[in-house]
């Protein structure tokens, strides 16, 4: 242990979720960009697979511009990637270990990197890259949940992961971005490539203090006296369906929030205009900052023998995002038509990433410690599959704003993650119930006694 608490490989392990947030946030920000102005520009011929991609999709969806191919291949790709994550944690959990997936995921991500520094090639290496990076993104977060063995401590340290991951998102963004200005798409691929490959050094220099991890049969984390049971499917399944409406209804936040915002908020500060993809860079901000906050008051409710537990600690997530999308039903309700105040953007970005603050570390720590143990890595997968589901709904439900009132459209928004906290009530209200038992049984033993 270090004198901050954390298991000595924790920051390594950090560092190599940053290098990967880093390229992945890179790489994204610059993608639709680079398709449009270069991969698809002056027709199709001279990039493998686009000819056949472009053919498939208008059959589905009808003619298609560069702009809107570009933007079906973006959500592909991100689909790939989620999907990815649940089968990189089996082979993981089964066939090659974590270690060998993580470094057959991080070759994946450098050869796929390598691939779409030219136009010929970037499509399969966009492919191999949204599937390294699914492969590595699981098992990481497995090893990581693997140092604690205090569900309370592995919660803090998968908050504090958050931080670094967080940091890679809204790093990478900038540095592709202006290499992408300055020399061209390839500098920028060589930037997320460079990142990759420190991560997986990263990665390495952490090795011989995971070593015992890898060699050691899988272990209960659990502490003494945690009534969460490894396998237990119908906290797992249900604790991830609400993890899955929080993120549906958080994911507005990077598509039609700001849509919103630039026709209803006054966006000035001191007379200074606000761009409004600002409002985005703010959310990551908020999150980072929100964490130390969030850890000290969980340590302080633990001090007054009020300890949450993950079920309680997702609730609250879910409800703290149901109040962020309820700050814009109320605001849009109640303004007459009027232009909105900033801080009606603000407090709805404080509360939605209070909520990830929340809802995130808790339910990775939930899944890691009751999950089976030969299938760990599967069950993370199907953690991060949130991503992927809530993409699902953000399209369909997207075509509902300006058909229906503003402030019904957030209402809905509040609906769904409130409904997330109110699958987990029975539950959690059970676990209280029968620690409490618990805790009058030990209590009488020790009396007769």
């Amino acid at each position: 242990m270090r004198a901050s608490g954390l298991p000595r490989p924790f920051f390594s392990l950090a560092a190599t979720e940053f290098s990967l947030r880093f390229s992945l946030a890179g790489v994204k920000s610059i993608l639709t960009l680079v398709l449009i102005d270069h991969v698809l520009a002056d027709g199709l011929p001279g990039s493998v697979g686009a000819d056949g991609l472009q053919r498939m999709l208008e059959s589905l969806f009808g003619p298609l511009s560069a702009a809107g191919l570009a933007s079906q291949i973006y959500g592909i790709t991100t689909a790939l990637l989620y999907l990815s994550v649940p089968v990189g944690g089996f082979l993981g959990d089964r066939l090659t270990r974590r270690s060998g997936s993580i470094y057959l995921g991080g070759l994946c991500i450098l050869a796929g990197l390598a691939l779409m520094t030219g136009r010929l090639l970037f499509l399969p290496g966009l492919a191999l890259f949204a599937v390294g990076t699914g492969i590595v993104k699981g098992n990481l977060s497995v090893v990581v949940g693997a140092l604690f063995a205090d569900g309370a401590a592995r919660r803090r340290g998968y908050a504090i992961y958050l931080g670094f991951l967080n940091g890679g998102i809204a790093i990478g963004p900038l540095v592709c971005g202006a290499l992408l200005l300055a020399g061209g798409w390839g500098y920028a691929c060589g930037a997320a490539a460079t990142a990759v490959g420190l991560g997986l050094l990263s990665w390495h220099l952490a090795g011989r203090h995971l070593a015992r991890l890898e060699a050691a049969p899988a272990r209960d984390p659990r502490p003494a006296g945690d009534d969460t049971a490894r396998g237990d499917w119908p906290l797992l399944l249900t604790a991830l369906l609400a993890i899955y409406l929080c993120f549906a209804a958080y994911e507005q936040v990077g598509n039609l929030f700001l849509v919103w915002a630039r026709a209803r908020v006054t966006l000035e500060v001191a007379g200074w205009p606000l761009p409004v993809s600002w409002l985005l860079a703010l959310d990551g901000v908020f999150t980072i900052l929100l964490i130390p906050v969030v850890q000290f008051g969980l340590r302080r409710l633990a001090r007054f023998r009020f300890a949450t537990g993950p079920i309680w600690e997702i609730a609250l997530g879910c409800v703290a995002c149901a109040c962020g999308n309820g700050v814009l039903a109320v605001a849009e309700a109640t303004s007459g038509g009027a232009p909105l105040p900033l801080a009606a953007a603000l407090g709805y970005l404080i509360c939605i990433d209070l909520a990830i603050v929340l809802v995130w570390p808790a339910g990775l720590s939930l899944v890691t410690g009751s999950a089976p143990a030969r299938a760990v890595g599967f069950w993370v997968g199907m953690f991060y599959l949130h991503g992927f589901f809530a993409s699902l709904w953000v399209g369909p439900i997207g075509a509902w704003y300006g058909r229906i009132p503003a402030a019904q459209f957030w209402l809905l928004h509040a609906a769904v993650a409130l409904a997330g906290a109110v699958l987990l009530l029975p539950l959690g209200l059970a676990r209280a119930r029968r620690r409490s038992q618990a805790t009058t049984t030990s209590a009488c033993a020790n009396a007769c006694a």
